[in-house]
């Protein structure tokens, strides 16, 4: 009789162990506001950064030409530019608002802006970081370079960007080309987009002639600290070690106990 119950209690002690060494530690669910923004939860939410980010560089990898892509190596480049500006939310929205850009933007935009802003999101950022403010698409910027640089050839920024190609666009840096011009002669036709635009933001790195992004700050090898292989490093995992180890130790101690008792009946 003995015997049974104390290898009962054993078998529940080994069971509720066992049960807490496989217990799921990660994260939560991603919130609902990323698929359903009109839900009354989602007026406190903000979008993980991860999710902004992503999206960005899915775009700019293979669009590099495009204003907002600029846009974001701009802000990547000199942390000092104005935020109301640099907000990763504020360069998607520039990439995913330009509606002549959307067969190259659509994919990315479509799993991501265009739904966790859409028109009745309730999410407040989408409503505080919307577009840069006059920041063209990058058909537009396209064809101004193209026609300034049809007329005038000779101008020293028609050197950055070549024709534009079967897509639309001139696989350049179309930004740079198209203030160069504007800022050489801003009474040309093609420009009146860029001077407003410079003057309702005055962006140094799109609007002002002298400015230079700061130069990269210098590494030295094996200076960073050693990172440790292996796990989630965000904090997670140390937890997750820890538990497992404290299940573990439980687990040998009850063990020992049930044998220590086993013994003792045997005996």
């Amino acid at each position: 009789m003995r015997t049974s119950l104390f290898l009962a209690v054993a078998t529940a002690l080994v069971a509720t162990v066992s049960a807490h060494e496989g217990h799921d530690h990660g994260d939560a669910t991603p919130s609902v506001c990323l698929t359903n923004p009109a839900d009354a939860s989602c007026a406190n939410y903000s979008i993980p950064a991860a999710n902004i980010t992503s999206a960005i560089t899915e775009i700019c990898t293979a669009n590099k030409y495009l204003p907002g892509c600029s846009l974001n190596v701009a802000c990547t480049a000199d942390k000092s530019l104005n935020p109301t500006y640099c907000a990763p939310l504020t360069i998607l929205a520039t990439l995913c608002t330009a509606k002549e850009d959307t067969a190259v933007t659509q994919a990315a935009c479509a799993k991501s802006y265009s739904v966790f802003c859409s028109a009745t999101s309730l999410i407040p950022n989408c409503k505080t970081q919307g577009a840069f403010p006059g920041l063209p698409s990058g058909k537009i910027v396209t064809g101004a370079i193209y026609s300034v640089c049809q007329e005038m050839p000779g101008m020293t920024d028609c050197k950055i960007c070549p024709a534009p190609d079967a897509s639309g666009y001139s696989q350049c840096d179309e930004v740079s080309a198209w203030k160069g011009l504007c800022l050489d002669m801003p009474d040309m036709t093609q420009c009146p987009s860029f001077n407003a635009m410079c003057k309702n933001t005055t962006f140094a790195p799109f609007c002002n002639a002298t400015y230079k992004a700061p130069a990269a700050p210098a590494t030295t090898s094996g200076s960073a600290d050693p990172k440790p292989t292996g796990g989630d490093h965000s904090g997670h995992g140390g937890q997750n070690a820890a538990s497992s180890l404290a299940g573990s130790m439980t687990m040998v101690s009850a063990l020992a106990v049930i044998a220590a008792g086993i013994s003792s009946l045997v005996m």
